[in-house]
This record gives structure tokens, C-alpha cells and sequence, in this order.
């Protein structure tokens, strides 16, 4: 989802929740400052929060050291396998959700930009064909068509003619409690606001409130200079039939006159209940701390991303690599993860071998602990050959997890792919596996599992493999995995990263789901590796043994 789209669902999730604190707790008040507080912290804090955050457990990752010397085991999986909707398929015409929704978005916005320009302007166009006078030493713009009198910041606008002294007196003192309380900021911000918000509810009923607590505020400052409240309720009477000049300016005039009646004859609040405002402060707080553990979620996603360090002379570490680095499928943005020419390491499998021989090691820290595993890097080929975005799809620990990311980042750049004969942006992703050994080269306990045992390897000196390779796998992927009619219609595209087992009979158990795109395509990946008939079995010692294989999905929908 869009960083914008993203960012308006948390303004609105949280104006929504305060305005639900004030309909339920504070509206039968008459604390009218403190309401008036209570609205405008609540959109500003709204608009801020998302940039919020606070500290959350395992956020600090210790400093590691680097250790040369030390034995290492790189292993880096076979391709993986797209899926890509041909035409033929079940489905003939699919309708793109997301984009209709979007356009609609667009153009009701693009409506509601215009309606607030237009109003904008006739105030102005209303201000150049009025006069300017004074009226009790006030200055005022008079109307030339019966409306209802109004202001805008320190405009007052107002028919003359049409209102007796005493009436005009009042109508002034009401107009210039707007101007000096500023309320046109009010109106103005959560008009600002509207623009991008309509589709929300509360917004609407946020609105209105707002609107009507200016009036409120406005009622009282008349009241407050000795003005009689029959007689001044009797003058809103008799203007609610005048035409209203625009919405968003402060109008002598509004709609609800039966509930500013009420306000003015409302008994105060008491002062204890001012202590009820104070709630907006634990609202607040779980706001933060949830778009905390929103943020800490998408850093645990898109992986530690680390600077740069300088290597230490090369070692003698083993690095065994085996198979080929894939491509991902789906399409994000102009990144493209299916290309028809793979971006490519310079110099191929070779050079990335020694690459990594005399760029990748492990840290003190990581080996006291006897730290160990599978990382699965994710990350972008530019059209310079540049690597960006790197992420960590699936980690072991933040150590292991930053020395691959720091490994990726201070790779030279790669030949990029292509696509259609044009070099694009494409992703690749990188399954990598740690596994310490012994100076005498006997494996630790620590480090990997005798073949007697029935722990699944992750490394095994003979990787399992499909009856007929890769190209035997790509072809029975090609002929059994079907692209989810569901998940065409509404534009669902992306990768699935699958693991699962490769028996010692080389038949295939324990699928699951180790990054999920939806529902329908993972539950389509899930069918078709249940379907998979025996492999040849990886080999430990000269013997078969189970082991665990990762198969990134992608499915992609046909242009």
C-alpha cells in the first residue's frame, strides 16, 4: 500500500477513536474552551502520531565483532518458480479492484478540491462587490443581497439594512467573537482535513461538532456583554430562513438552532468533570504504542540494514555453493521480480563464490553462541546494476541477519536484468545458510545434526533435487499450478516463500507458508508442493538424509 494511503488510514483511525471519546464521555458538557482544546489537539496529535514512535523491546541489537579465520558454509538455494496467468486461463476479463477504488478516491477528492476552491473564491468575489464601512466603530463589508451576515478571519460581512440597531449589535458582537477566538482556523483545518477524508464517517460528525462548538463559543461571548437571551434567541429565529453565503466560513446563522438554544440555557458543568479531557492522554498513548508495533513489525520485514564495514583480510573459509540464485516473481511498481534475462552476479556463480569467500564472516558473539542457519535476503537490482531495498524475509538472529545484509550492501554491481530487451529494476531473492565448524573440521553438536538423527539438515553436502532438475520442476509447476480465479480478479499478484521437507524416500511433508501473499495463493502453493512427487533425497555421509528446501512462488498477473 501507498506510504500516503497508509498514512491517511492511521489519521483517520485515530480521529475516529477520539471523536467516539467525545460522543460517548464529553459532549453533554458545557466545558466549550476545553472541547474546543479537545478537537484541535486531536488533529494535530492525528496528523503527527504516525511519525511517532517508541522504543520497544529487542529493538537494540548488540554490537558484534568479526572473527577471521573462521569456517563458513554458504548455501545458496535453486531458482525459484513462477506461475504466470496466460491467456486461456479460467478467467477472461478481471476487473481491477484496487485501481477503480483508487480512480473513484481520485476523482470524489478531486470534487471536493474543487468545491473548497469555489467557496474560497466567493468569498473573495463577495468581499470585492461589498462596501466597506463602519457600523458601531466596527469595521464591516456590507452586503448587497440578503444573506445571512458571517465572517471570515477578520472579515465581517453583514446586510445593514436589513437588521435594527439592537439586532445589528448583537449580530457584531457575535462576529467579532469569532474574529478575536481565530475559529476560522478551526473551519479551515478541518475543511483541510474533509479534502482527504471524506470517505470517513466521523469525519462528517466531527465536522459538524466542530462547527457547532464554535457557535457555542461565539453564543457565549455574546451573552457574556449583558445581551438578553430571549431576545437573542429570538433574532436566530428570525434569520433561519436567510440564505447561507458559503459553508465555510462562521455564519451568524447555522443549522441546530434548537441545540445552541439548549446550550445557552444548559446548567454549567461541574468542575470536577473537567478531569474526563484527561482521558485523551491514555488514547493517546495506545495510539503510539501501536503505531510502534506497526513500525517494529515492518523493520522486522523489510530486515536490519546496517553500515558499511571494512572486511578483514580474507580467510580460509569453505563456501560451498550450490544451485543458482533466483529470481521473484510479481510485480511492484516498476520493479519487476519475472524477467525474461536474470540480473546477474559479474562473472557469474564463480565470482560470487569468491566474493563471498572473502567478504562473508562470523562474529564473535555468534559464534560463543553457536549461532546458526538459514538467512532469506531480499533485495533490488537497479538499472545500474546497484542493489537497494535489502531486506530480511526470513532471519536466524541479528547477528547472522546483519552480516548478510552487510555482505549484499558492499556487493559491486551486478548486470542487470532485462525485460522485453529493455534493462529493468528486478528482484532477487537470497537464501543463505550459516553452519560453523570445528579448526579440525569435525562438526560441532552446535552446528549441525548427525546423519543418525531425524532433525531435517539445512546443509547437506548433496542437495536434494526434482526428478529432471530445474527444468523437470519448472515444467511440472507449469503444467499442475493453476492461478486462483479470486486472486486474478482482484489483481493479487506476489511471491510465496514455501518450506518444507524432503523425506529420506525423497517424498515431500511439513509445507508451510514461511512469507504469505494471500490466502488464495498460498493456499494454491501449499496444494501443488503437496502434490509433488518423490525427489531424489539429499545425501549427508552417503546417506540419505531429510532436508529442508525453500521454494519461493511467484505468481504474476499477464499484462
Amino acid at each position: 500500500m501507498s506510504p500516503f494511503f497508509t498514512y491517511l488510514i492511521q489519521i483517520n483511525i485515530a480521529l475516529a477513536l477520539f471523536y467516539l471519546l467525545y460522543a460517548i464521555v464529553l459532549k453533554k458538557d458545557t466545558f466549550l474552551w476545553l472541547r474546543r482544546l479537545f478537537f484541535l489537539s486531536s488533529i494535530v496529535f492525528s496528523l503527527l502520531y504516525p511519525f511517532w514512535t517508541i522504543p520497544l523491546q529487542g529493538d537494540l541489537w548488540s554490537f558484534f565483532f568479526i572473527l577471521p579465520g573462521s569456517d563458513l558454509h554458504v548455501f545458496v538455494e535453486e531458482p525459484e518458480m513462477t506461475v504466470l496467468a496466460e491467456e486461456g486461463d479460467n478467467i477472461v476479463f478481471m476487473i481491477p479492484w484496487i485501481k477503480i477504488i483508487f480512480f473513484v478516491y481520485c476523482i470524489v477528492t478531486a470534487l471536493f478540491l474543487l468545491r473548497f476552491v469555489v467557496q474560497l473564491l466567493s468569498i473573495f468575489r463577495i468581499k470585492m462587490r461589498s462596501q466597506r464601512s463602519t457600523i458601531a466603530g466596527v469595521s464591516v463589508y456590507t452586503l448587497k443581497n440578503d444573506i445571512t451576515p458571517f465572517s471570515f478571519f477578520k472579515w465581517i460581512f453583514i446586510h445593514s439594512e436589513n437588521h435594527s440597531d439592537p439586532e445589528l449589535s448583537q449580530i457584531l458582537l457575535h462576529e467579532q467573537t469569532h474574529m478575536r477566538q481565530w475559529h476560522s482556523i478551526d473551519i479551515m483545518l478541518i475543511e483541510q482535513l474533509f479534502l482527504f477524508s471524506w470517505w470517513n464517517p466521523f469525519i462528517w460528525l466531527m465536522k459538524r461538532e466542530i462547527t457547532m462548538n464554535l457557535e457555542y463559543l461565539a453564543d457565549n461571548g455574546v451573552l457574556r456583554e449583558g445581551v438578553d437571551s430571549r431576545e437573542y434567541q429570538y433574532n436566530l429565529l428570525r434569520l433561519t430562513y436567510h440564505e447561507t453565503a458559503v459553508q465555510i466560513v462562521n455564519n451568524f446563522n447555522v443549522s441546530q438552532l434548537k441545540q445552541r438554544i439548549m446550550m445557552m440555557n444548559k446548567a454549567k458543568s461541574p468542575a470536577l468533570k473537567v478531569a474526563k479531557y484527561l482521558l485523551i492522554l491514555p488514547l493517546a498513548l495506545l495510539l503510539i504504542f501501536a503505531n510502534s508495533c506497526i513500525n517494529q513489525e515492518r523493520k522486522s520485514d523489510k530486515g536490519v540494514e546496517t553500515g558499511s564495514v571494512e572486511p578483514s583480510p580474507a580467510d580460509t573459509s569453505q563456501i560451498i555453493v550450490l544451485g543458482e540464485i533466483e529470481g521473484v516473481g510479481g510485480q511492484d511498481s516498476d520493479i519487476f521480480e519475472v524477467v525474461e534475462d536474470q540480473a546477474s552476479f559479474p562473472g557469474g556463480m564463480d565470482a560470487l563464490r569468491t566474493f563471498l569467500v572473502n567478504n562473508l564472516h562470523y562474529s564473535i558473539e555468534a559464534q560463543e553462541k553457536g549461532i546458526q542457519g538459514k538467512v532469506i535476503l531480499n533485495f533490488v537490482v537497479e538499472k545500474d546494476g546497484s542493489l537497494s531495498d535489502i531486506r530480511v524475509l526470513r532471519g536466524i538472529d541479528p547477528l547472522l541477519d546483519e552480516e548478510a545484509v552487510r555482505v549484499v550492501k558492499r556487493m559491486p554491481r551486478w548486470i542487470p536484468g532485462k525485460n522485453k530487451g529493455e534493462i529493468v529494476r528486478a528482484r532477487f531473492t537470497l537464501p543463505v545458510a550459516f553452519q560453523l565448524k570445528q579448526n579440525d573440521g569435525k562438526k560441532t553438536s552446535a552446528s549441525t545434526n548427525e546423519v543418525a538423527s531425524d532433525t531435517p539438515f539445512e546443509i547437506v553436502q548433496q542437495s536434494p533435487e526434482f526428478p529432471g532438475g530445474i527444468d523437470g520442476l519448472n515444467k511440472w509447476l507449469r503444467e499442475n499450478l493453476i492461478y486462483p480465479v479470486v486472486a486474478q480478479e482482484n489483481g493479487i499478484q506476489g511471491k510465496v516463500i514455501m518450506r518444507f521437507v524432503i523425506e529420506k524416500d525423497g517424498s515431500v511433508t511439513n509445507a508451510q507458508v514461511l512469507r504469505s501473499v494471500d490466502a488464495s495463493l498460498d493456499k494454491e502453493a501449499m496444494r501443488v508442493v503437496g502434490l509433488m512427487p518423490k525427489w531424489k533425497p539429499g545425501i549427508q555421509k552417503g546417506k540419505a538424509v531429510r532436508v529442508y528446501y525453500t521454494m519461493p512462488v511467484a505468481f504474476q498477473l499477464k499484462n
